[in-house]
C-alpha cells in the first residue's frame, strides 16, 4: 500500500512538473470560457475547497514520506544470507510429512532467529533486517527498499516487542522519523494489518501459531506443522505466475555466494546451471514458462537496478558481482534485457528498457555502439528461441545446459564500430536506413547465425 502510494505521488510530481506550463494555460482558458462562473458561489466555494483539501492531503503525505524513508537505511546494510545460513534457515523451518498435524516448539536465539526472518521476508519484500534479543523483549529492525522518488530508497521501520503475561505488546514503534506513542501503536499497527492486504499472512499466523515465548537469550515458538506449507504457498502466490522463480533466485544466490572474487564473474557461469535445474525440473508443456522464468530470474540479478521496480524480485542476494563476458558488463545488461523484452510479454517493461537506446546514446551519454547492438540481437534471438514453442523450449533448455562459456550465445565483437558521437555516426552510416548500416547488422546477423545453439534442425 505505500509502494502504491509512493509511486502515485512521485507520478503525480513528475506530471505536475513536465506538463505545469499546460495546466496554467488550460486553467487560463477554462477561466475565459466560464467567465465569472468559477468565482459564482454556487460553484466556486465547493472548487475551492476540493483544491484546497487535495493541496493539503499532498503536502501532508510528502511531509510524512520526507520523514519515513532515506537514501540509505539507518541499519548497516545486510548482504544477504550466504549458503550455510540457507541451509541453516530451512533446517529451523523443515517439518516433516508426519509433524504437519502436530504442534511444534522452535527455540531461537538471537542468530537464527535473524536467520530464520530474513530468509522468509526474502521472499515476499527486498528488505535488510536485524533482530536483537535483550532481557524481556526482542527489537526489530527493517530497512525495506522502495521504488525510486523523491523522497529515499529506504523505508526504516524500528520496533520492540514485549511479552507481558499472555500477551505481546508493541514498543517503541518508528517509521523513518515518526516516533508513534504505544497506546497508539498497539491500535494503530493491528488496525493497519488488518485492513490492507497484509490480513492474509495475519490470518495464517493467528490460525497456525499458538504460543511465543520471550526469554533473555531465545524465543520459543509453538506452531502447527501445517505453517510450513501455507507459508510457501504464500510466497508463491506473490508470484503465482512464476511458481519457481524463487527458486532460481536461490540458485543464482548459491551461484554467486561460492564464486572466487579474483575472477570476473561470467554469464554462462549463472545462466547454464539454471538451464539444467529446468531441463530436470520442467517438462514440454511446462518448459515454456521455466524459460521464461529463468530469464527473469537472471534479469533480477544482472540488470536489478534499473529493473527492480517491475521484476517480481524477492530475494536479496548474499554477493552482488558484476556480470561479464568479453571481459565487458554492459554486454550481459544488453543480453539480457533484450531476452527479457522477447520471452516476457510485458508493456511497463518495453517502456523501460528499449533494443534502440543506441541511437539515443549517440547523441549523448556513452555513443553508438554495434557492440552493445549485438548483444541486444543476441539477447532477442536467445529469448525467442526460449519460448517459440514447448517443443523447441524443451530443445533449447538440452542445448542451454550444455554450454561452456558465454561464447555459444554472444557472438564475436571483434571488429565492430563503438563510442560514436551522432556526427561520427552520420558521417560513417547515415542514418538505420542507408546500406553501410544494414552492411553491419547483416555482418552481426551472421555471426549469430553461425552459433549452433541458435540453429534450427
Amino acid at each position: 500500500m505505500l509502494i502504491f502510494l509512493i509511486n502515485s505521488i512521485n507520478r503525480l510530481g513528475v506530471f505536475l512538473k513536465e506538463n505545469i506550463h499546460n495546466v496554467c494555460q488550460s486553467i487560463s482558458k477554462l477561466r475565459l470560457q466560464w467567465g465569472c462562473s468559477i468565482t459564482h458561489p454556487q460553484y466556486g466555494k465547493p472548487l475551492r475547497l476540493f483544491l484546497y483539501s487535495g493541496l493539503c492531503v499532498t503536502v501532508l503525505l510528502s511531509i510524512f514520506l520526507c520523514f519515513a524513508l532515506d537514501n540509505s537505511p539507518q541499519i548497516i546494510v545486510f548482504q544477504g544470507l550466504n549458503r550455510e545460513d540457507i541451509q541453516r534457515a530451512k533446517q529451523l523451518l523443515h517439518v516433516e510429512p508426519e509433524q504437519r498435524e502436530s504442534i511444534k516448539t522452535l527455540s531461537l536465539n538471537q542468530k537464527d532467529l535473524n536467520i530464520a526472518v530474513s530468509y522468509l521476508l526474502d521472499h515476499f519484500v527486498e528488505n535488510t533486517s536485524e533482530i536483537s534479543i535483550l532481557p524481556d523483549k526482542i527489537c526489530l529492525q527493517i530497512a525495506i527498499f522502495v521504488p525510486e522518488n523523491l523522497w529515499g530508497r529506504y523505508l526504516d521501520i524500528h520496533f520492540c516487542l514485549q511479552q507481558k503475561q499472555d500477551t505481546i505488546r508493541i514498543k517503541s514503534f518508528k517509521i523513518g522519523e515518526i516516533s508513534i506513542p504505544d497506546p497508539a501503536a498497539n491500535i494503530l499497527i493491528p488496525f493497519v494489518i488488518q485492513h490492507t492486504a497484509l490480513n492474509k499472512y495475519w490470518l495464517e499466523m493467528h490460525q497456525y501459531v499458538r504460543d511465543v515465548r520471550i526469554t533473555p537469550q531465545t524465543v520459543e515458538i509453538s506452531y502447527l506443522g501445517k505453517i510450513v506449507d501455507a507459508a510457501k504457498q504464500l510466497a508463491i502466490q506473490k508470484h503465482k505466475e512464476y511458481p519457481n522463480l524463487h527458486l532460481y533466485q536461490q540458485q543464482i544466490n548459491e551461484i554467486v555466494s561460492q564464486h572466487n572474487p579474483e575472477w570476473r564473474l561470467s554469464l554462462s557461469e549463472i545462466i547454464q546451471p539454471l538451464f539444467l535445474s529446468a531441463l530436470h525440473r520442467s517438462t514440454e508443456e511446462t518448459a515454456i514458462q521455466e524459460n521464461r522464468t529463468i530469464i527473469i530470474a537472471v534479469a533480477s540479478y544482472i540488470y536489478k537496478n534499473e529493473l527492480r521496480n517491475y521484476l517480481p524480485i524477492g530475494l536479496v542476494y548474499s554477493k552482488e558481482y558484476l556480470v561479464f563476458a568479453y571481459k565487458r558488463n554492459d554486454i550481459p545488461q544488453h543480453f539480457i534485457a533484450s531476452a527479457l523484452l522477447t520471452a516476457v510479454e510485458s508493456k511497463l517493461l518495453s517502456q523501460q528498457v528499449g533494443i534502440d537506446k543506441e541511437v539515443g546514446d549517440s547523441q549523448k551519454g556513452s555513443g553508438f555502439s554495434f557492440i552493445d547492438l549485438s548483444a541486444d540481437r543476441a539477447g532477442i534471438r536467445f529469448g525467442q528461441q526460449a519460448v517459440a514453442s514447448p517443443e523447441q523450449a524443451r530443445r533449447f533448455q538440452e542445448k542451454v545446459a550444455t554450454i561452456k562459456d558465454y561464447t555459444a550465445i554472444l557472438p564475436d565483437i571483434e571488429g565492430l564500430p563503438e563510442h560514436m558521437d551522432e556526427l561520427t555516426f552520420k558521417e560513417k552510416y547515415a542514418n538505420v536506413e542507408s546500406e553501410s548500416y544494414k552492411q553491419m547488422i547483416n555482418l552481426i546477423d551472421n555471426r549469430i547465425a553461425k552459433l549452433p545453439i541458435y540453429n534450427n534442425p
